[in-house]
């Protein structure tokens, strides 16, 4: 299949049907379709990086050049389809969620932008962002393993609708 072109073999193992763009041409593959190739081949876990978290929520217009994915095995670098992906080590409790769930975006923003760079006006868009998505109970279970400076933070975006943690 590899030598008749319906799929491109990436690297040792990895494989992939090739996308074409009518003006650029073949596609690389992206960086989370390499991811999910490594998670279903090795059985880890692989989460984005927290600066993404602050980027996806408008707390940061930083953009990741080079994004270190978090993951529960050894640190490792992937240089597969001519994309170089760094893996490091999180803990369990970094790694305890689910990557797509929405209060774990918001745990991962404020750690991505940090205790002394919180302001109110990152509490009021993560506050916007929790009443969309009707995060409080979410959010205020998901505190339960964060960071203990992030607390106050947590109960503050939750203290309008007169929610905190608790």
């Amino acid at each position: 299949m590899a030598a008749s072109g319906s799929v491109r073999r990436l690297s040792k193992g990895y494989y992939d049907v090739p996308k074409t763009n009518p003006r650029i041409g073949v596609l690389s593959p992206t960086p989370e379709a390499i991811i999910a190739a490594h998670e279903r081949k090795t059985g880890a876990t692989i989460e984005r990086p927290e600066a993404d978290a602050a980027n996806r929520l408008g707390l940061t217009t930083q953009v990741v050049a080079r994004p270190v994915y978090r993951t529960n095995l050894f640190p490792r670098e992937l240089n597969i389809g001519g994309q170089r992906i760094r893996l490091r080590t999180a803990g369990p409790r970094s790694l305890a969620g689910k990557a797509d769930d929405p209060a774990e975006l918001v745990i991962d923003a404020l750690q991505a932008i940090g205790r002394a760079h919180v302001t109110d006006v990152e509490i009021a868009k993560l506050r916007a962002f929790v009443q969309e998505h009707n995060l409080r109970t979410n959010l205020r279970k998901r505190a339960r393993r964060a960071p203990s400076w992030m607390l106050p933070v947590i109960d503050k975006i939750l203290a309008i609708s007169g929610e905190a943690h608790g």
